[in-house]
């Protein structure tokens, strides 16, 4: 490079010219070019970036040899939490047993600060008052939250939500009840789809003979 040389960044989604030297062209003040005056690098430095900032971004060089191209293929990655076993988006559990649930937090490049545990909008982490509650985080790639609840009751029963500091928080419902109470709840969902396709199967003669 030579100290004529124009240094200019591009967005190629939008051909957005975001910078030309130390000029922004660009409401967004997340963009800035870092720059030490005698350095060869021009940064572009994107803070907060979300998810709408992925893409190529190209660094152009234009001077007395033409105009050379750089591209920089940017690819965010959001953080996200599930619980294990929850893909019904619900967990059954009889009275007086153990609920086990595990929030798994995925694609983080750094731990999360923290992992809190509600139970129906009620943090239970540092609970006193019930007790028998557990909550056991593991940092690491990815992180793990164990969340133990010892010998549940029916008011144990609702919504459970797994919030981390860098992802949208996860949810399960969970229903507590005796043994032979969570065989019927089953049934009856299985009896209503049952009853459900025998109504189809009622409907298709009728309609098929009103259209004769």
């Amino acid at each position: 490079m030579t100290g004529t040389d124009q240094i200019s960044w591009v967005r190629r989604r939008d051909w957005h010219i975001l910078s030309s030297g130390m000029f922004t062209y660009t409401n967004d003040e997340r963009f800035q070019i870092l720059h030490s005056e005698g350095s060869d690098d021009w940064t572009l430095q994107i803070k907060y970036v979300q998810k709408r900032d992925n893409g190529t971004y190209e660094c152009q060089v234009s001077g007395s040899a033409g105009l050379i191209s750089h591209f920089v293929n940017l690819q965010i990655v959001i953080p996200e939490a599930h619980i294990q076993g929850s893909g019904s988006g619900e967990h059954h559990v009889d009275k007086g047993s153990i609920i086990n649930l595990v929030c798994i937090i995925d694609k983080s490049p750094t731990p999360p600060q923290y992992v809190f545990w509600y139970h129906n909008n009620n943090m239970i982490n540092y609970d006193t008052n019930r007790g028998g509650i557990n909550v056991e985080t593991l940092p690491g790639h990815p992180t793990q939250s164990r969340l133990t609840i010892t010998d549940t009751h029916e008011a144990d029963s609702g919504n459970y939500t797994c919030s981390a500091s860098n992802t949208e928080p996860a949810f399960v419902y969970v229903y507590v009840s005796e043994g032979d109470n969570v065989d019927a709840i089953l049934m009856r969902k299985s009896c209503a789809m049952c009853v459900a396709s025998q109504l189809i199967l009622l409907l298709i003669p009728s309609i098929a003979a009103a259209m004769r």
